[in-house]
């Protein structure tokens, strides 16, 4: 664990390209930051609590530049310590040097030691400061309002009001465990087993019903699908805008996975197009056997496929074959080569397509640029609706990996207990409600090892 009595200082700010003049943020916080920050800057008045006042930093004996002192004083910082902040419209070289100069007072600030001391001093629990760090690296806005809802506490209220209701329930039975000679019953087995299955629900319903936040910080993936020569390579260099993958008129020119950045209006995706999926009597080699497993392996663990199908295909039996072997969250389906046929053509093609899927397609052709905007309209709702960007998912709360184990484990015990109830074991059952509990505690501020700690705030930024 690191000194929370050192004074740290670091740059909060994003790194300024150099030969470029912008703003940049250098943040101290411990006991003697305001010592250190007399020895490096001198205010044209006096530093009062919570107060902005323009100031002229010391950059060496020759050199001053003017500057804005944000000053905190604890405990109403963000660290819960004395905290400034100055902030300079300078080239990375000036700051640097401003930085170099504070280093002779303060220690360089770890990754997330800010937001760690602000954990320590009470000032977030454990979810709001792992928040944090997913705002900081949210690339879209998807990913932001998922880690905002983690920072504004609605999971760490929901466990609370969980907890509550298990540590009354733990009272009762121990209670009821002091006074087993006089016959005294504080809460009925039946009692006791309906809390517990409520509390179990709780927590499996937050299980299944609640966003990963991994899922948002690792962009989504959408794979297009279909037979060799369907039209996927085409498209997804029209989708991406420039060319990924090579085009040609031979089947099965598309061995290995070729993947693309899609950006989208309000987030971005990865786009990928991989080896055409084969009917048994076509993979005649082992390549052929291989690259079809890769494409469905691929296929099956994306938030979105888009199935491919040639409009100018009279047959599509195939297609269907295939598209019965992919297990995506959500497919949308594509008719290409929509340039191919006449209008007439095109649209009794396409009625036919509809009928034989049982489902409606989207009518493309890369070559006019038809359909394009319509499937990226199509792929950002399907993913906006799954990462919680919609209206339908704003109550859904997010967990992240450390979470969703300690909820599992508390579930798994939960069940436990109730099995010692059955049993009569009502001692064994407390000891297993009270683990759950403390349990349950882990995931906010009770029983987190130093280990725990410092692996948490190592992945955020230096400075934040």
């Amino acid at each position: 664990m690191l000194n929370m009595d050192d004074t740290i200082a670091a740059v909060s700010s994003p790194s300024v390209p150099y030969g470029i003049a912008a703003r940049s943020i250098v943040r101290l916080s411990g006991p003697d930051t305001y010592h250190i920050i007399s020895q490096c800057v001198s205010v044209l008045s006096p530093i009062k609590t919570h107060t902005i006042i323009p100031c002229q930093v010391h950059v060496d004996d020759e050199l001053s530049v003017r500057g804005l002192l944000y000053a905190f004083f604890h405990p109403a910082s963000y660290t819960g310590q004395d905290l400034v902040e100055l902030h300079l419209d300078m080239c990375s070289a000036v700051v640097e040097a401003v930085l170099k100069k504070i280093y002779r007072y303060a220690r360089p600030a770890a990754p997330g030691e800010f937001t760690q001391r602000a954990f320590l001093n009470g000032k977030l629990d454990l979810t709001q400061a792992e928040a944090v760090a997913e705002i900081v690296s949210s690339a879209n806005s998807a990913q932001l309002a998922a880690a905002q809802r983690l920072l504004h506490g609605r999971f760490s209220d929901v466990i609370a009001d969980l907890r509550e209701q298990l540590i009354a329930l733990i009272g009762n039975l121990e209670a009821g465990l002091d006074f087993s000679e006089e016959n005294i019953e504080f809460v009925t087995a039946d009692a006791a087993l309906a809390t517990i299955e409520h509390i179990r629900q709780s927590l499996t319903g937050l299980l299944e019903d609640s966003i990963r936040c991994e899922r948002m910080i690792d962009l989504d993936a959408v794979g297009l699908a279909g037979l060799p020569n369907a039209g996927k390579s085409s498209l997804l260099n029209a989708l991406l805008g420039h060319s990924r993958s090579i085009v040609s008129e031979t089947e099965s020119t598309t061995r290995d996975v070729l993947t693309g950045l899609l950006r989208l209006q309000r987030l971005d995706c990865i786009l990928f197009d991989c080896a055409g999926l084969l009917s048994p009597e076509k993979q005649a080699t082992l390549i052929d056997r291989l690259s079809h497993q890769a494409s469905l392996t691929a296929l099956n663990k994306v938030a979105v496929v888009l199935f491919c199908v040639d409009l100018t295909r009279a047959d599509v039996s195939a297609d269907i074959q295939m598209q019965n072997q992919i297990d995506a969250e959500t497919i949308v389906y594509v008719a290409t080569k929509a340039d191919l046929l006449s209008e007439k053509e095109t649209a009794n093609r396409l009625a036919d397509l509809e009928k034989q899927f049982k489902t409606p397609f989207i009518l493309t052709s890369v070559r006019t640029g038809q359909g394009l905007e319509l499937i990226k309209s199509r792929i950002e709702a399907v993913l906006t609706a799954l990462r919680a960007g919609d209206r339908d998912h704003q109550d859904r709360l997010t967990i992240n990996q450390r979470h969703e184990q300690r909820l599992r484990e508390a579930v798994k015990l939960l069940a436990e207990s109730a099995d010692e109830i059955r049993s009569k074991s009502v001692e064994i059952a407390a000891m297993l409600l009270r683990q759950a509990y403390e349990l349950l505690g882990g995931l906010e501020r009770e029983n987190i090892s130093e280990t725990i700690l410092d692996h948490i705030f190592s992945r955020f930024c230096i400075g934040k």
